[in-house]
């Protein structure tokens, strides 16, 4: 039953994919020829600009970005600083919310400090790093696991808030150590909800990843690469790149739910 669940929404997704793929294709195709090719970017006016472009524009610039090594190096550059900030970031907000979950006191002194965080987009937080961090990758990588640390916190804040007393009680009965509580029974009942966290903060860390490679742009990063195509304007290749992105989030995404189907698997055994 759950597979056959799971085929109807993998089928339905490909078909809500590929019919928004033909949308676009004709829209741009009937498109063609009729937008204005003229845009003005101060202080003059840029021509030969394709504001839609077509598959085999995108196509064309796609070998090219493909031929001359820039998408290959730019998703490299990308996807290291999205796994260095996943990483650093998830280390602290799990570890966080554990604490904060688990004592009281530490939970009312930093509950002030993540609502502030929360709520603070991560542009805001672009010069007070370079600041702080300098105009290296510490600055990037440390924007990125800021934006990922506050969401693994909540999640696993609330993991472990939502374990159920009856647990918690059976181990006090039976004099549990509390390294062991937390082992045996706080981890692997909260696990499901920082799993789901890790999850969200990969599609966040990806979004931040561009935000975060305005710091000193260089070349390559994906980052850079869209800003660079929008000075000039370049739309074939911000289209190019910000599907790109989309894969990597798309798989990204797959990864980390076959990491939280893993994770619960113990939760399908015992209900199933």
């Amino acid at each position: 039953m759950v597979a056959a669940l799971r085929s109807v929404r993998l089928r339905r997704g490909l078909l809500g994919l590929l019919t928004l793929a033909a949308l676009y294709g004709m829209t741009a195709q009937i498109a063609s020829g009729r937008l204005p090719t003229t845009v003005y970017m101060a202080p003059h006016d840029i021509e030969g600009v394709e504001l839609l472009p077509t598959y085999p524009s995108l196509a064309e610039e796609a070998v090219f970005l493909v031929r001359s090594g820039i998408l290959q190096s730019s998703i490299a550059v990308s996807a290291g600083r999205v796994l260095a900030g996943l990483l650093l970031g998830s280390a602290v907000g799990i570890t966080l919310g554990i604490g904060m979950g688990w004592a009281a006191r530490l939970e009312y002194a930093l509950e002030p400090w993540v609502v502030l965080l929360r709520f603070t987009p991560a542009l805001a937080l672009l010069p007070l790093y370079v600041l702080w961090f300098g105009l290296g990758e510490p600055s990037k990588v440390g924007l990125i696991a800021t934006a990922v640390a506050i969401i693994t916190l909540q999640g696993t804040h609330l993991g472990v808030r939502g374990i159920p007393h009856v647990y918690l009680d059976a181990a006090a009965a039976m004099a549990a150590p509390r390294l062991l509580v937390l082992r045996h029974v706080v981890l692997p009942a909260a696990l499901p909800q920082i799993l789901a966290s890790v999850r969200i903060s990969v599609a966040l860390a990806w979004v931040t990843v561009v935000v975060a490679e305005l710091i000193k742009p260089t070349m390559p990063s994906l980052g850079y690469l869209v800003a660079l195509a929008g000075a000039y304007p370049r739309v074939p290749t911000i289209v190019v790149a910000l599907a790109a992105m989309a894969a990597l989030v798309l798989v990204s995404d797959g990864l980390m739910l076959g990491a939280y189907r893993w994770g619960t698997r113990w939760m399908r055994t015992q209900h199933g």
